[in-house]
């Protein structure tokens, strides 16, 4: 077989085809990697702004909210509710006290103006026995003299109310408004637990 042979200006030719398709497949690698680092930094700040202003996923971390909320549940919190709506009794939340850096999981009990006392193991708002038989069927251990909820801010207590800091405890007093992260409005995890948090109508 006859070997071919390439002149000069051939091989010239060749090498500089060459290092044009490779500058061409280099610069279109870069582009691609552009995009793709483009792509994940806007899904990140998609869910980063879902996380902080629509909901999330929050895990319960103990017992105060037996038997409503159990222990290392995951919960879905929604966050948009109390952009234009005020909280209302009965509403699930998260929320920070005052002074601590940990999210505590509550149920609002008192709303602002309300008066809010505990005798005889029951909770009374305004005087009046408030009927929580649709989450809690105990007494209270101890009672507690007559509290006024102030402007713009919630009475929180957990419904395991014998096991939970909340409201009750003066360290922790009433919340404000601008505590309150969101609403439990499901249980998502464990699957086979799965249900919606409904709000309580009151009698």
């Amino acid at each position: 077989m006859k070997r071919r042979t390439f002149t000069q200006s051939q091989i010239r030719y060749l090498r500089e085809h060459a290092e044009d398709q490779y500058e061409n497949m280099r610069g279109s690698r870069s582009f691609r990697n552009g995009e793709f680092l483009l792509y994940i930094v806007v899904v990140v700040l998609v869910a980063l702004t879902i996380r902080s202003f629509i909901a999330e996923p929050i895990r319960v971390d103990g017992d105060s909210m037996v038997p409503t909320l159990v222990h290392n549940e995951d919960m879905f919190v929604e966050k948009m509710s109390y952009w234009f709506n005020d909280p209302l009794r009965g509403d699930i939340v998260i929320c920070f006290y005052p002074g601590y850096t940990e999210s505590c999981v509550k149920r609002i009990i008192g709303l602002p103006g309300e008066t809010v006392s505990i005798q005889g193991g029951a909770i009374y708002i305004n005087g009046k026995q408030l009927d929580e038989s649709a989450y809690w069927t105990g007494e209270i251990i101890g009672d507690m003299d007559p509290v006024t909820v102030g402007k713009r801010e919630v009475f929180v207590v957990g419904d395991n109310r014998n096991g939970s800091k909340d409201s009750r405890n003066p360290s922790v007093g009433c919340i404000p408004y601008a505590k309150v992260v969101g609403r439990v409005i499901a249980v998502v995890y464990p699957f086979d637990e799965f249900e919606t948090v409904s709000r309580v109508t009151y009698h």
